[in-house]
């Protein structure tokens, strides 16, 4: 195992090019941290800010901004170990080989230990929220990449409480362009100072319920008109609170799985999706949905057209039946999006078949025999290599 944690400083950041090079083991929240002074903010990061750089590359994690597609995008340039204990820089125009299979690369061409981003206006917008039927959520994804004055959207399928089925209908967030000129001073210092995670013990103790209750989970979006025309910043929108979300429960535990469909086949995947899990009795929590942009540069791109991002939050039993029941689950929602022209995340769980990685990567023995190239004797090892491979 290889701890980064230690190597967690800024190298440099130059305010006028708007491009800043850290440390692979930095948080997004600490870059946050520095760069709010400066009134600029990170371009893509997951939607939460607890993970590390190295973390989000060797993913090539996705965000909300539904203008920039995977985390590959807002890169420059990153350093890396080698096997033979050398520093390789990898980028467009050196070593670009190297640059696309190690962003999305799952750690297994090296040790990323640093990078270089490119980072924008901390902007300020307006918050927007409203309830949609599914159908009309599918129009309005399809007119979000003409529509320049949303800077950030998301959204979560309401669960049903009185209806058989699983799901009723659609809450969006929307953050639309907001013109500072229209705040005084006061006001623009208050929008862009950072929020700092408060009453973390009362929102676990929320979201215990919510894994317990399906009335909790009903209800769970109905006050959401109260965040309607909010005020808030790029990086205050990017540092929504999850320290809640790590909940320990003897037996339990909460977990993420995502998956990319194309726009015209999200109803067929949610139709899906609620079948599996009524069927299995899976006890999924919430279901997030965000618009990708196209972007094909990493090497194991889950964004080759644009896509709708589905993630799914879910508890799971830690026992020999629980982890049954989410490896089938996750299998049967795996065939689903493959049927759909999608596919799953790879670093969720280790569910897929040889099959099921090969129908959703049809790429992967390829970038397997890189692998062997950039690391002839196998040094870098992971679970998921040992399996597929």
């Amino acid at each position: 195992m290889c701890d980064l944690k230690k190597i967690n400083k800024v190298v440099h950041f130059d305010s006028d090019k708007k491009m800043i090079t850290v440390q692979a083991g930095i948080t997004w929240k600490e870059i946050q941290d520095y760069l709010n002074p400066y009134d600029c903010a990170v371009k893509v990061m997951q939607f939460a800010n607890l993970f590390t750089v190295g973390g989000s590359l060797s993913v090539n994690c996705n965000g909300i901004d539904p203008h920039v597609g995977p985390l590959i995008e807002s890169v420059r340039s990153i350093k890396m170990l080698s096997y033979d204990g050398s520093i390789i820089t990898a980028s467009r125009t050196e070593n670009a080989e190297l640059f696309y299979l190690a962003i999305g690369g799952l750690g297994l061409f090296g040790v990323i230990i640093e990078a270089t981003f490119d980072v924008v206006e901390n902007s300020i917008y307006k918050r927007e929220t409203k309830r949609m039927c599914l159908h009309q959520y599918v129009q309005f994804l399809k007119n979000i990449p003409y529509d320049p004055t949303i800077g950030f959207h998301f959204a979560f399928l309401t669960l049903s409480l009185f209806s058989k089925q699983l799901f009723s209908d659609v809450v969006t967030f929307n953050f639309r362009t907001y013109d500072p000129s229209k705040l005084f001073q006061w006001q623009q210092k208050r929008v862009k100072k950072l929020y700092q995670e408060k009453r973390v013990k009362p929102r676990k103790l929320s979201t215990k319920m919510w894994s317990k209750s399906r009335l909790v989970k009903a209800l769970h979006w109905v006050p959401v008109g109260m965040m309607h025309g909010r005020i808030v910043s790029r990086n205050n929108i990017m540092r929504p609170p999850a320290k809640h979300l790590y909940v320990e429960t003897p037996g339990q535990t909460n977990l993420l799985q995502e998956y990319f469909i194309p726009i015209d086949n999200l109803i067929p995947f949610i139709t899906s999706l609620e079948g599996i899990t009524k069927k299995l009795n899976v006890n999924l929590m919430h279901v997030a949905l965000r618009f990708i942009p196209q972007n094909r540069e990493s090497f194991l791109s889950y964004t080759a057209i644009d896509r709708v991002g589905i993630v799914l939050f879910f508890n799971q039993e830690m026992n020999e039946q629980g982890n049954t029941q989410t490896r089938l689950w996750t299998q049967h929602l795996i065939d689903a999006a493959t049927a759909l022209n999608g596919v799953y995340y790879l670093p969720i769980q280790l569910h897929a078949d040889q099959q099921q990685i090969r129908t959703a990567y049809p790429s992967i023995d390829d970038f397997f025999v890189f692998k062997k190239q950039y690391d002839p004797n196998e040094l870098f090892m992971n679970h998921f290599y040992q399996k597929y491979a």
